[in-house]
């Protein structure tokens, strides 16, 4: 059973965390709305244009006295046209966010002019066309009017959307001079299951993942990164999906052959190996990005980082997807962690309870939370903390006070569509987001920089 986060308050009070197996329920991000979504969500900006005087977009102001990122996540789905993306920017200005997560690669694919990945389907009309326009050098555009900083947000192992037959069928070749799709070109870079098979098109989940234990796929995806970092004037990266589907994946010939036997007569090294795997994906992109330019690399990640540590009978990011977030900031690797705590804060600490009799568990928001500020303390790397916009705003309120108190770094707010369409960004700007803030230093990374900076000057 698949649990799906969507855009909207009553799907999401039917998330939960359960257990580590196949049939457990697992949180998801919905990455493909319903069929008629996006024509509400076009309707509701145009009728919001019609009633709402327009703002002239505003030059970069003085550096505000409080430090706090406020990121916005911004889905491939949000936008269509420079216009929408204007005005994503002006709402994002308006309730005083200062990051944008502008999503630009979902299932392997390009929402940006790309000689790496094939042309999105929603900027193309079909996969690998030829795209007219360029919603990221847009956005950066529209973005940095308005004194926002722009992060490029890619899925990182997500191959291709495989819900549906219907969505498998549109993975096809590219038009003559475009790069074709991984899955075109090579197929064996899919995950495979534990019966040695490759995933399914169509499965009945979100995508047809890619595996990380094939050296090409995290080359390929460092070299995306690398490229719009080199190509745009992008201020960070944003990884999303950078995990396995669930502990029944990742036996595909290569991760076989480079684990070196078999992964029955060693369960926990098997777990360590993947979890490897991903992590060495993030080191690869990390440094692919900085051998280009030094900017922060980010990361939406499981809520539960170690489901031990509480003794919750939920799924976990560093024992079923392989996520091992407080290694890859220890390691250097990753300059902020955006735990997904799409949940509410528990009446009683730390609790996995239902909120009211016959839902179902949710795990305590301010608990997860301060467990991944703990964790990434001693790495002194940050933390966002995610609030989902479908909440009631007096929740999201709530969160905001306590996720300050408990020491974040900033919040990432899920997502623009759903703060849109309630309403609640004008809350925000007025409420708990009514001072500007700037986003947080990070003394490493302008450390980097400085040294990057000194090593490539020229001998006096």
């Amino acid at each position: 059973m698949t649990i799906q986060i969507t855009r909207t308050l009553p799907a999401a009070l039917a998330v939960l965390l359960l257990g580590g197996t196949v049939a457990a329920a697992r949180l998801q991000r919905q990455d493909a709305p319903p069929p008629a979504a996006d024509t509400r969500a076009v309707a509701s900006r145009l009728a919001l244009a019609a009633v709402q005087p327009s703002t002239p977009p505003a030059g970069p102001a003085a550096r505000p006295q409080m430090e706090e990122a406020r990121a916005l996540w911004v889905n491939r789905w949000d936008y269509g046209s420079a216009a929408t993306i204007a005005q994503v920017m002006d709402i994002a200005s308006r309730a005083h966010f200062n990051i944008v997560y502008f999503q630009v690669r979902g299932p392997s694919d390009a929402r940006y002019r790309s000689q790496l990945d094939p042309c999105s389907t929603r900027l193309c009309g079909r996969l690998g066309g030829v795209p007219t326009w360029d919603p990221l050098e847009v956005a950066v555009r529209e973005a940095h009017a308005r004194g926002l900083q722009l992060h490029a947000w890619i899925n990182a192992l997500s191959g291709w959307e495989s819900r549906t037959a219907g969505e498998c069928g549109q993975l096809v070749p590219s038009v003559a001079g475009q790069p074709n799709h991984v899955l075109i070109d090579h197929p064996e870079w899919a995950m495979h299951t534990r019966r040695r098979r490759p995933q399914a098109c169509p499965n009945g989940e979100e995508y047809v993942y890619l595996s990380p234990g094939v050296p090409e796929v995290r080359t390929h995806l460092a070299r995306v990164a690398a490229d719009v970092v080199r190509r745009y004037d992008v201020d960070g990266v944003h990884l999303d999906r950078i995990r396995y589907p669930d502990a029944e994946f990742g036996y595909d010939p290569a991760s076989l052959a480079a684990f070196g036997h078999d992964p029955a007569t060693d369960p926990e090294g098997w777990a360590r190996f993947r979890r490897e795997l991903v992590s060495r994906t993030v080191h690869e992109t990390h440094d692919s990005i900085n051998a280009v330019r030094h900017v922060p690399l980010s990361a939406a990640v499981w809520p539960i980082y170690d489901r031990t540590r509480f003794g919750w009978p939920s799924s976990s990011g560093v024992g079923e997807f392989y996520q091992d977030t407080w290694g890859w900031a220890s390691a250097g690797d990753l300059d902020v962690a955006a735990p997904m705590t799409y949940f509410y804060v528990a009446e009683r600490p730390c609790s996995y309870v239902p909120r009211r009799a016959g839902q179902e568990p949710n795990p305590d928001w301010a608990c997860m939370v301060a467990d991944h500020v703990s964790g990434m303390r001693p790495t002194g790397r940050h933390v966002y903390a995610a609030i989902l916009a479908g909440l009631p705003f007096g929740e999201m309120e709530k969160q905001i006070r306590l996720g300050r108190e408990r020491g974040v770094n900033g919040f990432a707010v899920y997502s623009y569509g759903a703060l849109q369409e309630t309403g609640a960004w004008r809350m925000l700007g007025s409420g708990p987001f009514r001072e500007p803030a700037a986003v947080p230093k990070m003394a490493w990374m302008e450390a980097a920089g400085a040294q990057a900076a000194a090593g490539s000057a020229p001998a006096n």
